[in-house]
């Protein structure tokens, strides 16, 4: 039950309020810097509008909450493009979502990151939440409200924060390591990993790279180790170490989510040192096509 959901007790009410008028469409934008939490949140607000058993609310435990927590409920679609939405995807949305429900009354498509969408794309986007057919709603996930202001005006607006330290049950450290991420503190203690033993600089090749081939977290934390380790280090490394660490991170990847997840971790852990508002310069040229090498030096030999 959405009384159960831990964190956002505003948000909480605000979707008991919405289920309550049992509206027939709708657009919703779930934002804030927590996509995992923005994805749970999503979810429970589909089964509230989806639930067999129970009316303005989730009871858990019908076939369709079920389904619904396992990502096989057929009136849920969950739309992903790390490189963000084409155009032809959403056209594709557009003639699924005129189509009839399969097991209930109502159509759920969630979008994550449409920030990262082109403009055709987005455009597309607008024409199909402007008049939504009759029983779809759309749920889209952003880390911010920058995106397309037509899109935000035609969509109801859900800031949800990250859940502190206390209500993911795990120390300041572990906490700040991971960023309060809720889906990587989630599977790392699930997992039973340890953050004690190290990681050197010297290695982020071959963390970066299997991460790459895997996705595995044990990897992405031994990345994060490695960029810590290079940190603490920083005042002792020569032009030549910092260059090294530079080319093996392109060497290992050609992935540009990767290289926005070092760079965003890296920024975000040297917090507000001399050079900040140069790093956020430079973090904000990712979406551009640069040369990645170069980027890199550039970025380290600025420490």
């Amino acid at each position: 039950m959405i009384r159960d959901i831990i964190s956002n007790e505003e948000v909480k009410e605000f979707l008991k309020n919405e289920l309550k008028f049992e509206k027939t469409s709708g657009t919703y934008l779930f934002y804030g810097s927590d996509m995992g939490l923005l994805l749970e949140f999503a979810l429970d607000f589909a089964k509230g509008l989806c639930c067999e058993t129970l009316d303005g609310d989730f009871c858990g435990e019908c076939d369709i909450c079920k389904k619904i927590d396992k990502l096989i409920y057929s009136d849920l679609e969950i739309l992903d493009n790390p490189d963000g939405l084409k155009v032809d995807e959403i056209r594709e949305l557009a003639y699924k979502s005129s189509a009839s429900a399969y097991e209930g009354d109502k159509k759920v498509f969630i979008i994550k990151n449409i920030s990262k969408m082109k403009k055709e794309a987005s455009n597309a986007l607008l024409k199909l939440i402007e008049e939504p057919n009759r029983g779809c709603f759309f749920i889209l996930l952003n880390s911010n409200l920058n995106i397309l202001p037509t899109i935000k005006s035609r969509s109801i607006l859900v800031k949800i924060k990250r859940r502190t330290a206390e209500e993911l049950g795990v120390d300041d450290f572990t906490y700040s390591f991971f960023r309060g991420e809720s889906e990587d503190i989630k599977n790392f203690k699930a997992l039973n990993l340890s953050l004690g033993t190290g990681y050197s600089f010297l290695e982020i090749g071959k963390a970066v790279k299997a991460y790459d081939e895997n996705r595995d977290l044990k990897d992405k934390i031994n990345i994060y180790k490695a960029l810590r380790d290079f940190i603490n280090n920083k005042n002792y490394l020569k032009i030549h170490e910092k260059i090294y660490f530079a080319e093996e991170i392109v060497k290992a990847t050609s992935d540009r989510n990767i290289y926005r997840e070092i760079v965003s971790y890296f920024v975000e852990l040297l917090g507000d040192t001399n050079g900040l508002e140069k790093r956020l310069t430079m973090k904000g040229m990712l979406r551009f096509p640069i040369n990645m090498k170069v980027f890199f030096i550039n970025l380290f030999l600025e420490l």
